[in-house]
């Protein structure tokens, strides 16, 4: 199954699997992982994005929670993350690697690439 977003597409897994850590949820068989109210695919990036991030795959924000801090952190629904605490994102294995390392009381430092243009902002676990 292949889905349509933002000029991009998204290869639908099925494999089942639930894994819970500091408060983020991934779930394997929708290819999502719900991070701060906010909710993550992995896409393949069409060509003007896959120029600018220099992959071809990437993270999108495919619905952020109008009430989460990532929401009032400025975060957008098909915003996609560039970068973590410096750490390129091209998966949500990538940052799932990345927030395994982090302790929930530091901040995460996300880099996104919006509708907009490029913009950078801190996440807190603790509210």
């Amino acid at each position: 199954m292949e889905l349509a977003f933002r000029g991009a597409s998204l290869k639908k897994r099925e494999a089942l699997e639930t894994d819970s850590s500091q408060g983020v949820s991934f779930d394997r068989k929708n290819a999502t992982l719900n991070l701060m109210g906010m909710t993550l695919i992995d896409l393949k990036l069409e060509a003007e994005e896959s120029k600018k991030l220099s992959s071809q795959r990437g993270v999108a924000v495919l619905v952020v929670d109008r009430e989460s801090g990532a929401f009032r952190g400025g975060v957008r629904n098909g915003d996609i993350i560039a970068e973590v605490n410096s750490t390129k994102i091209r998966s949500l294995q990538d940052l799932r690697k990345v927030l395994r390392q982090c302790d929930r009381h530091d901040p995460l430092f996300v880099f996104l690439l919006t509708s907009t243009g490029w913009r950078f902002t801190n996440l807190s676990f603790v509210g």
